[in-house]
C-alpha cells in the first residue's frame, strides 16, 4: 500500500498488480517448485517441460581414492594406445555429439548422437565423453590404455568434481571407476579450433553427421533451465 500510495480500501490483488509484485501465495508456490527441482523432486507446476528435468545424484559407497578422477588441463593430447576425441555442438537447428577412436594413426570407430534442441553445449559435451566411455566398456578385448581428449574444460572439471550432481557426469565417473579395474582411461583437455586433425574430425561428426540422426538419445533439461522456465 505504501508503494502504490493507494487507499486502504483497494484490494490486495489489485495492489500486487499495480506494484508488479507477485502475490505471496504464488511466491511461496514458486519457491516450493524451485526447491523441488533442485532436489530432483516432482513439482506442482503443469508445464510439460518440467516433467523431464535432470535428476541430481551423487556417487555413494566408493572410497575417495578409488573414485578419484584426474584430468589433464595442459592443452596437449594424451598419449595412449587408443586416443579418443569427442566433441559436442549446438546450432540453431540441432544439438549433436561425436566421437572418433584412433589406433596406429587409423580411425577404428566413429559414432554420433543427436540430443534434443533444448540441451546445452555443456550437456552435449558430456554426452560425447559418455559415448566414448561406453564404447570402451563394450570392447571385449580392451587396449592397454585409452586417452579421451575434449576441448571443454567445464565438462572435464564436472567429471573430476567429487561433489558433482549432474547425472551425465556421475554416470561417466561411475563407469570410468569400473573401467580402470581392467584398463587405463585418462582425460585430457585440448585446445579447440586450432587445426588439430582429430579435434576437427570430432567437431565435424558432432556438427554435421549427427544432424542426420533421427533418434534423440538425450533430452533432459538442466536444472538451471527449469528454474528459468518457472520465472
Amino acid at each position: 500500500m505504501f508503494l502504490t500510495k493507494a487507499y486502504r480500501t483497494v484490494s490486495l490483488d489489485a495492489l500486487s498488480a499495480i506494484a508488479e509484485i507477485m502475490p505471496i501465495d504464488l511466491t511461496l508456490k514458486l519457491f516450493t517448485d524451485k526447491t523441488a527441482i533442485t532436489r530432483g523432486l516432482p513439482t506442482n507446476a503443469v508445464i510439460v517441460q518440467l516433467k523431464n528435468i535432470e535428476t541430481p545424484t551423487k556417487m555413494r559407497g566408493d572410497h575417495p581414492i578409488d573414485s578419484y578422477i584426474k584430468v589433464e588441463l595442459t592443452g596437449t593430447e594424451g598419449t595412449a594406445e587408443v586416443p579418443i576425441l569427442t566433441h559436442g555442438s549446438k546450432t540453431d537447428h540441432h544439438v549433436g555429439a561425436g566421437m572418433v577412436a584412433v589406433r596406429n594413426c587409423r580411425e577404428i570407430y566413429i559414432d554420433t548422437h543427436q540430443q534434443h534442441i533444448t540441451c546445452t553445449v555443456f550437456q552435449t559435451e558430456l554426452r560425447g565423453i559418455d559415448m566414448a566411455v561406453n564404447w570402451i566398456g563394450k570392447q571385449r578385448t580392451k587396449a592397454p590404455s585409452y586417452a579421451i581428449n575434449i576441448d571443454s574444460k567445464a565438462a572435464l572439471l564436472a567429471i573430476a568434481n567429487k561433489q558433482a550432481t549432474q547425472p551425465l557426469a556421475i554416470t561417466i565417473r561411475r563407469n570410468t571407476v569400473d573401467l580402470r579395474k581392467v584398463t587405463s582411461v585418462t582425460f585430457h583437455w585440448i585446445r579447440g579450433h586450432t587445426g588439430q586433425e582429430g579435434n576437427e574430425r570430432a567437431d565435424y561428426l558432432a556438427r554435421t553427421i549427427a544432424s542426420y540422426n533421427t533418434t534423440i538419445t538425450y533430452d533432459a533439461i538442466r536444472i538451471s533451465r527449469g528454474k528459468k522456465i518457472l520465472d
